[in-house]
């Protein structure tokens, strides 16, 4: 069992991207304004970890409300404009000369000479999503000129300013903390927790099998475990340490931007959040622990580095992070953890190889129960009524991968498929098919897959009727179902229906909601003209603003205005207004 588990570990990782340090002084770094004229401080900094994604700038608070204006750091141009529903909202690019982008996400508006341009553009395409690009010629901006007003629209949870810095070229965000913004940092990092994970399953730590958390003592910036005694292991294992960053002024928990072990004195692993690509942004997912992120919430940065891992965050990774101590004496682990501007911690613990101990048996992984999938292979699995189909490199390491099945729950026209564990990261969607109950056939167009949580209640997951079964393509392992969605979205006025007077409103509301499939597309007409409705999903808010530009004023109106979900069920309002 050794061979074969140090053989996936050894043989088939691949060669780790080393990357040089980025050592320019941040005094050397080109000089911006900050994008607001308040107090800089954060909410969130650069590449922390999310699920899914690193974040890709800074937060910066707008002391609780929208409308702070917005400049420009630097002279250029607006290059891009982008408005969506998610993401981040209403967002505007601009190229500087020195080769850098900055972006400036979840404004409320746009400034005035931008705005008729983007709802043209929104009219011409009949859609509130736009995707706008612009030369150089079209919007240049000077350094310190208003671009717009802060705000809360798309993927954002209370008022601030997602700010980012980009290189032009490459299109990879960089730490934006290391041009000379006003941001003040003497706090450093904090060690949470260590956890020490077994490399085998021949490994124990501290006679026992698994991983093995550790609570800290703080001493200053001074961190021991409150095991004072060395940690006992009998083979290899890797490390993963909960650390934070906080900034003057602020309680949010950051993330931290360098991060280092020492074994005996000796640096064996080191990353810096220097600089990373949206291309490989989802392969945090392998870097943290994600198992810790899904069930308790914790950012866990692991030293144990996959076979499929393609961030270039590692300066330093020898033996793939994984510590193997060669002989019967405590080693020393000292591990260094930095923020951008210097502020570092350090924990400090000793490791010693025991003999394993003579009461306790491995735990083998039984061939019978499982299914070996490799990472760099493409994976088939199936059982009855269900199949799928897992691509090559969707997985970070090799898997022994389960599949069961379970009795129906309410709603579900299928048995519960348990695909392996939600615990469990992918890199890459897979393929899954389940058949469905008998149903008739003008009902196939209404079935999806929907997941199932552990009190057994459905949340859509898409999929299409295809060839006898739902089909549909997962970013998640889990428990799925096939379910039907039948039942068209809620239209509901923000008005008195019978009130059709709005000579003195400046819009016209409604709340729009579906309870399953999700709302997919919506558009509103006035007089049989197509009119531009914002959408705010977090509070399910639909709204046309008056404008006397396109609509005629002291006259009698008709509105019509159509919601579809994801199984294109549709509802329609139909109403009438004076303006």
């Amino acid at each position: 069992m050794i061979l074969r588990t140090l053989l996936f570990l050894f043989i088939f990782l691949p060669v780790i991207p080393v990357q040089a340090d980025d050592d320019t002084p941040l005094r050397e770094k080109p000089l911006f304004t900050p994008p607001l004229r308040i107090p800089i401080f954060l909410s969130s900094n650069f590449m922390e970890l999310r699920t899914d994604h690193f974040h890709s700038g800074i937060d910066i608070k707008t002391q609780g409300m929208e409308g702070k204006k917005v400049y420009s750091i630097a002279d250029g141009y607006i290059s891009r404009i982008r408005i969506s529903i998610s993401g981040f909202g209403k967002a505007v690019y601009i190229t500087h000369p020195n080769g850098y982008t900055s972006v400036y996400g979840h404004l409320s508006r746009l400034a005035k000479k931008i705005s008729p341009v983007v709802k043209s553009a929104q009219y011409k395409q009949k859609s509130y999503t736009v995707d706008l690009f612009f030369t150089p010629e079209d919007f240049p901006v000077n350094k310190g000129e208003v671009i717009g007003y802060s705000g809360n629209t798309g993927n954002s949870f209370g008022p601030h300013l997602h700010f980012e810095i980009r290189d032009t070229q490459t299109e990879h965000p960089v730490n934006p903390l290391k041009f000379r913004f006003p941001v003040k940092d003497t706090v450093a990092p904090v060690f949470k927790r260590l956890l020490i994970y077994p490399a085998t399953s021949e490994t124990f730590i501290n006679n026992t099998h698994g991983t093995k958390s550790f609570s800290t003592n703080a001493t200053g910036h001074a961190y021991t475990l409150k095991q004072s005694q060395p940690v006992q292991v009998t083979g290899p294992v890797s490390l993963g340490i909960e650390v934070q960053d906080y900034l003057d002024g602020s309680h949010n928990r950051c993330g931290i931007y360098d991060l280092q072990v020492l074994f005996d004195g000796k640096l064996i692993y080191h990353i810096v959040m220097d600089e990373f690509s949206y291309s490989t942004t989802r392969y945090i997912n392998t870097l943290m622990d994600y198992g810790e992120k899904i069930r308790n919430g914790r950012n866990i940065i692991r030293t144990y580095i996959s076979p499929n891992n393609r961030l270039n965050i590692y300066r330093t990774a020898q033996d793939h992070g994984i510590i193997q101590p060669g002989d019967m004496v405590p080693h020393h682990i000292e591990i260094q953890a930095s923020d951008v501007y210097g502020n570092t911690s350090h924990l400090s613990f000793s490791l010693v190889r025991v003999s394993p101990p003579l009461d306790q048996t491995t735990t083998q992984n039984n061939p019978e129960s499982c299914s070996f999938m490799l990472w760099n292979r493409e994976n088939r699995f199936s059982t009855i009524g269900c199949q799928g189909f897992i691509p090559e490199n969707a997985l970070y390491d090799t898997l022994c991968f389960h599949i069961q099945t379970f009795p129906r729950v309410n709603g579900s026209l299928s048995p519960v498929y348990q695909i392996h564990k939600p615990d469990i990261p992918l890199q890459r969607a897979f393929t899954l098919r389940i058949k469905p109950d008998s149903v008739a056939p003008y009902l196939t167009g209404k079935l999806l897959l929907a997941s199932v949580d552990a009190k057994g209640n459905l949340s859509a997951a898409g999929g299409e009727w295809e060839n006898g079964n739902i089909t549909g393509q997962l970013r998640r392992f889990g428990s799925y179902t096939v379910a039907l969605d039948t039942i068209p979205p809620e239209i509901i006025p923000r008005f008195k229906e019978n009130s059709y007077d709005f000579s003195k409103a400046a819009s016209v509301v409604f709340k729009i909601k579906d309870d399953f499939s999700g709302i997919k597309s919506y558009n509103g007409f006035i007089d049989d003209q197509w009119v531009l409705f914002e959408y705010e999903p977090k509070k399910d808010l639909i709204w046309y603003s008056f404008d006397p530009s396109r609509l005629d004023r002291n006259k009698m109106h008709q509105l019509r205005l159509e919601v579809t979900d994801g199984k294109d069920n549709q509802s329609v309002y139909h109403g009438k207004f004076y303006w």
